[in-house]
């Protein structure tokens, strides 16, 4: 069996990485978008579309990966629904 170069696992070994980042913002946006609704009313806001994205778009700023990709998971979602809704 051939040995695999340093170059082919670090290939496969980022590649396993993006997916499982994927998977991770994949299963985390709902719980952004409930932390979101909640700091919203805990603070007196008005829930809002408006307001939900600025708090979701508020939390990718943050330098974390797997949460950037949540919160724009979240924000497309937000925004899909609200477009089905206005039909």
């Amino acid at each position: 069996m051939a040995k695999k170069t340093p170059e082919q696992l670090a290939r496969e070994f980022e590649g396993r990485k993006a997916k499982g980042l994927a998977k991770g913002g994949a299963a985390l946006w709902p719980n952004l978008l409930a932390n979101a609704v909640l700091k919203l009313v805990a603070g007196g806001s008005e829930v809002t579309v408006a307001a939900l994205v600025a708090r979701i778009e508020a939390e990718a700023a943050t330098q974390e990966i797997a949460l950037k990709a949540a919160a724009e998971e979240a924000v497309a979602r937000l925004r899909q629904a609200v477009a089905k809704g206005a039909q």
